[in-house]
């Protein structure tokens, strides 16, 4: 308790430093957010590191649970996905169809006059699966509150996330495990500042992973088809766990119905999805390094690295669903998944950070580190309308990627050599 409670004070005031970061004006807040994110990364990996029993990670796993909540306050600035999503659910509250009508469209043009417009992308349908529609439509539906909350139900998902996490952890012999999910700076400021719609899938992520791990199969296969629904990223944790059910085929049928039922609401009430999905799929990249190599050396072959990245994903999910470890398996998953996928955008990292609390990897905490560094793009975009990603963070996660595959097979080396 004498080093919890120190410890547990600073994450607190780092973590409320974040609305001095808000109030920077545009241009100048990406070197004060990576500041915040590594002090928290160090507090993170200190209390990781120096508290033990029950009672010291009850007081950090409520910290990350108050903090979560003190942080609904803090402007949106490091996305203006938010902006993106309320704009879409107030679309679908309208009746009109957001697959098919981009902000431009000019069918929306009463909804302009009374609905915050989006910043970019305004040649561009809804892309997002009908879940997260529904998501986007609830916080619509408050009106002039819509933003608040969102950032309410951002921080409810975020912090059953860490109680999920707790609850699996407190009675086993590494509670103190629970420490990487309730002090995570990517959980905690992707929940706080970016309010991304990744948090929802975190808490599926976990949800399915804790509840195979009890030989819920059933309960497992919903949870993670529920984040299928709300983001189809999720589909490689239904892979990794569907060999452990008595019935794989039950399994992934169980895993796709809520995919399958929202799909069918959403054309009952004549949405056209999957709306831009198609053309995301195939053209958007960002600070990931595999993509950036290939890409460099091979720009002709646009199509084949992109297929060759999707096989090689699909081969490295395979192979995580042959581990014994129900959560070792998702939590490998999702890092192959973050590896070769052409976007690495930090908000993608929210799942393999919550369900890394439940089976630390060093590969999975060396990439969480740095992949919010992307975020030194926005202070250009912010300030002059310009896109240009440094090549720094690549290397970053490129690195890390390196490093963290270094220190798994040197810690398999060690322990094969114990015995």
């Amino acid at each position: 308790m004498r080093r919890a409670l120190p410890l547990s004070a600073l994450v607190v005031v780092t973590s409320l430093a974040t609305y001095a970061v808000a109030a920077q004006p545009a241009g100048h807040r990406a070197r004060a957010y990576l500041a915040v994110h590594f002090a928290l990364l160090a507090l993170m990996l200190a209390g990781w590191r120096l508290l033990r029993g029950v009672r010291a990670v009850r007081v950090a796993v409520l910290v990350g649970l108050a903090v979560r909540l003190a942080l609904v306050g803090v402007d949106t600035v490091t996305t203006t996905d938010v902006t993106r999503y309320l704009w879409d659910g107030a679309v679908a509250l309208a009746g009109h169809d957001p697959y098919a009508l981009p902000p431009l469209a000019v069918e929306l043009t009463a909804l302009r006059a009374t609905v915050p417009f989006p910043v970019d992308h305004l040649d561009v349908a809804t892309c997002y699966p009908p879940a997260a529609l529904g998501l986007f439509a609830l916080a619509a539906l408050a009106g002039s509150h819509a933003w608040i909350t969102w950032k309410l139900l951002v921080a409810a998902a975020s912090m059953l996330t860490v109680w999920i996490v707790w609850r699996h952890l407190r009675d086993g012999d590494r509670p103190h495990d629970a420490v990487l999910a309730a002090w995570s700076p990517v959980l905690v400021l992707e929940s706080g500042v970016g309010a991304h719609l990744d948090v929802f899938t975190a808490l599926a992520l976990v949800a399915a992973a804790t509840l195979c791990a009890r030989r819920r199969t059933s309960a497992a296969a919903l949870a993670a088809g529920l984040g299928v629904a709300v983001k189809l990223l999720p589909a490689v944790a239904v892979i990794a766990l569907a060999r452990r059910a008595r019935s794989p085929l039950r399994f992934v049928t169980l895993a796709l119905a809520p995919l399958a039922l929202s799909l069918f609401a959403a054309e009952i009430m004549g949405f056209t999805a999957p709306g831009s999905l198609p053309l995301v799929a195939e053209n958007w990249s960002f600070a990931a390094p595999a993509w950036t190599l290939l890409y460099d050396r091979f720009a002709d072959a646009y199509a084949a690295i992109r297929v060759g990245l999707a096989l090689a994903m699909l081969l490295g999910v395979l192979v995580a669903s042959l581990r014994a470890d129900a959560v070792r398996a998702v939590r490998d998953a999702l890092t192959v998944q973050l590896a070769t996928n052409p976007v690495a955008y930090p908000w993608y990292g929210a799942g393999l950070a919550a369900v890394s609390a439940l089976a630390p990897g060093w590969l999975g905490l060396a990439m969480l580190s740095v992949i919010p560094c992307s975020y030194e793009v926005l202070d250009g975009y912010q300030l002059r309308g310009a896109w240009e990603p440094a090549w720094w963070p690549v290397a970053l996660n490129a690195g890390a990627l390196v490093g963290g595959l270094g220190a798994e097979l040197h810690a398999a080396w060690r322990r094969a050599a114990r015995g």
